[in-house]
């Protein structure tokens, strides 16, 4: 009981954050484009609604369970001593300096994790979270469970590195809300502070339907990872259609089932290949 309570609250704080975030980038959204921010709002919210039903059910069934998964294996490295770096390392270097490099680490992990993410295998679930045609902040939880699996991987290396359970939480918190201003339909560019950070029209390249822009700006928070791995385009404001090219399939159902469809197709094509590969050889060994 006493755990149904706390999981209750829980969900209750995060639809309270919601609400608070909510409010901001709508004011955000009504200051830099006025009048047009109600109208781009109505044009999104049938991807909205598809957000909210996939943020609805990961907050109730799917990030306990990965919440769990990660407190286990971070237990488990640093209850047995199995972590990458030397005992006491990240508490000489100080609370500062421990919690710049704990993001600046979360960050370069989960570029690489990101890139990953665009792989054959996996991105036929990372395209869900591509498919929101209407980029909004709200698109950040649009995420299906296998993806949130991947994401998940950034927190258990961190707590590979040893990094303490505060400077992890910062890490998390730090990117969780810059990912929901990168998400935000801002025209901004930043400047020459995108030398150093990403700005959401970065991110925004990144959700363009093509191949080329979709393929770049894998970063959450600093732009220098993509710069230092030549994946890195910003040619300048993003207008180009977004989302992907895959049908999807209708509605929050649709979303959930497109990878499984996908990985089905695609296996059954590899046992058909080989089948005849091996028919192939068989005939030709009997000639």
């Amino acid at each position: 009981m006493a755990n149904l309570t706390a999981h209750a609250i829980g969900i209750g704080k995060d639809l309270l954050e919601l609400a608070a975030i909510a409010v901001w980038f709508f004011v955000l959204a009504w200051v830099v484009k006025r009048e047009r921010a109600l109208a781009d709002a109505k044009a999104a919210a049938g991807q909205t609604r598809i957000n909210f039903v996939i943020m609805a059910v990961d907050g109730l069934a799917v990030a306990p369970v990965i919440s769990l998964a990660i407190k286990t294996v971070a237990n488990g490295l640093q209850g047995h001593s199995l972590t990458l770096t030397p005992p006491g390392l990240w508490t000489s270097l100080g609370v500062v300096v421990t919690g710049v490099v704990a993001v600046f680490l979360g960050d370069f992990i989960g570029y690489w994790r990101h890139r990953v993410q665009h792989s054959r295998w996996l991105w036929p679930a990372h395209a869900v979270h591509h498919s929101d045609t209407h980029l909004t902040w709200f698109s950040l939880g649009r995420m299906h469970p296998v993806d949130r699996i991947g994401t998940a991987t950034d927190v258990m290396v961190m707590a590979a590195l040893g990094l303490p359970a505060w400077a992890v939480s910062v890490t998390v918190m730090v990117r969780h809300f810059y990912g929901y201003f990168v998400h935000a339909d801002l025209p901004w560019t930043f400047g020459k502070l995108a030398w150093v950070m990403n700005p959401p029209v970065a991110h925004r390249w990144h959700h363009a339907r093509d191949v080329e822009g979709s393929g770049a700006n894998f970063a959450t928070v600093f732009s220098v990872f993509d710069r230092a791995f030549g994946t890195w385009r910003v040619p300048g404001p993003c207008t180009v259609p977004l989302g992907v090219p895959e049908d999807m399939g209708k509605g929050a159902i649709g979303q959930y089932l497109h990878p499984f469809r996908v990985w089905r197709h695609a296996i059954a094509a590899q046992i058909r290949s080989r089948s005849q590969a091996t028919s192939g050889s068989s005939a030709g060994g009997i000639g």
